[in-house]
């Protein structure tokens, strides 16, 4: 038993001393460690040796002595670790490479319309290959694949329940990753998307992901934790009425608002790219503002809403994100003109990520996976 004790001990030490390391966002000191610990000297040491010598942490460089040798700046190792994202959508597959920090690496989209068959996954995983050698990625340090959709995943049964926009049901998670050859995890994209914006959010605080695309969908985090309600279906923001008996949505209600927000209202219904819409209305065009007038109109009533109930800050994301920044203040005045409570939209914000945080999202299961492993 005290071997196991001192065993485990080491170990613990050994997983606080590197996460120490890796949450701070500049080299320390070996006296930085130990202080910051309540660790020997000598014990800090000894960890340090033993991660250096697995090839995760190295010395970046030195800082100005206060008398005697210049104390080592020791920082996570470079390039040591990766994990790859892979967001399957209707018409695309994206992918994302980000290292132990959530840093971009790469990252690519192809043209590929979803189908269920034994082509389209096999040709993912062959797109995978290419990404990985295009952008020179050694597969001994990529720690896994993750892959999100626009579905619920039920983790216990390892299956897909339901996905309206790729149209499967009771769709087995083995038959998306089955040509892959690396570690993989399936994510609803959603929920990919408020992981990957609370792991860089500055306060580490409770907090909404609403993605705005095709579908909207959002995640709900509190303390970093998603909460999923009883049935896997918290979060689906998208199907909360902010009409009542209005538009027809594709779930078969009325008066979603996916409805009236899918990125579909100023692009797929107009027979234009998203692109093309925000080029028109920079221009000016008539129509076209008076539908984005309509559109944020009904945005801000579904993100007023969150915030009454949840009353946390709200990253907005998904594709929509891209084309906000010059849109941003006019979404925040109407969301204080309805909220009877405060005159302050600052709680809103822009994911960090934009488009791609749903890769960032599902890939940084590995990471945190590594991480914890230490």
């Amino acid at each position: 038993m005290s071997t196991y004790n001192t065993a485990e001990l080491r170990r613990q030490n050994r997983s606080r001393v590197f996460q120490y390391i890796f949450a701070s966002q500049t080299p320390v000191t070996k006296q930085d460690i130990a202080h910051s610990l309540s660790l020997s000297l000598p014990t800090v040491g000894q960890n340090l040796k033993e991660l250096q010598e697995c090839g995760l942490l190295e010395t970046q460089g030195t800082f100005n002595s206060t008398g005697g040798r210049k104390p080592r700046a020791i920082g996570i190792a470079a390039g040591i670790r990766c994990a790859v994202g892979i967001m399957i959508s209707v018409y695309h597959i994206h992918m994302v490479c980000i290292d132990l920090r959530a840093n971009l690496l790469c990252q690519t989209s192809i043209i590929c319309d979803f189908t269920d068959s034994d082509e389209y996954f096999h040709n993912m995983a062959t797109e995978l290959e290419h990404f990985l050698d295009e952008n020179h990625i050694d597969r001994a340090h990529l720690l896994g694949v993750g892959v999100a959709l626009p579905g619920i995943v039920d983790e216990d049964r390892n299956v897909v329940v339901l996905s309206r926009f790729v149209e499967i049901r009771e769709f087995p998670v083995d038959r998306l990753t089955q040509y892959i050859p690396y570690p993989c995890f399936i994510e609803n994209d959603a929920n990919a998307g408020g992981i990957a914006e609370w792991w860089n959010h500055k306060d580490h605080e409770n907090m909404v992901y609403l993605s705005v695309q095709r579908g909207v969908g959002g995640a709900v985090l509190l303390d970093g934790v998603r909460y999923m309600g009883h049935h896997h279906h918290s979060g689906e923001f998208g199907h909360m009425c902010i009409v009542p008996n209005g538009e027809k949505c594709l779930c078969g209600m009325h008066g979603c608002l996916e409805a009236y927000c899918s990125t579909a209202r100023i692009s797929t219904d107009l027979g234009i790219t998203r692109e093309e819409f925000f080029a028109g209305l920079e221009a000016g065009n008539p129509e076209y503002q008076k539908r984005w007038d309509k559109y944020l109109y009904h945005l801000a009533i579904g993100i007023n809403n969150i915030r009454m109930v949840l009353d946390c800050n709200i990253v907005l994301g998904g594709v929509l994100v891209q084309f906000m920044e010059p849109y941003l203040r006019d979404l925040q005045a109407r969301l204080c003109a309805i909220n009877p409570f405060q005159c302050s939209s600052s709680y809103l914000k822009l994911s960090r990520y934009r488009s791609w945080s749903t890769c960032v999202g599902v890939a940084l299961h590995f990471i945190s996976e590594f991480i914890d492993s230490v």
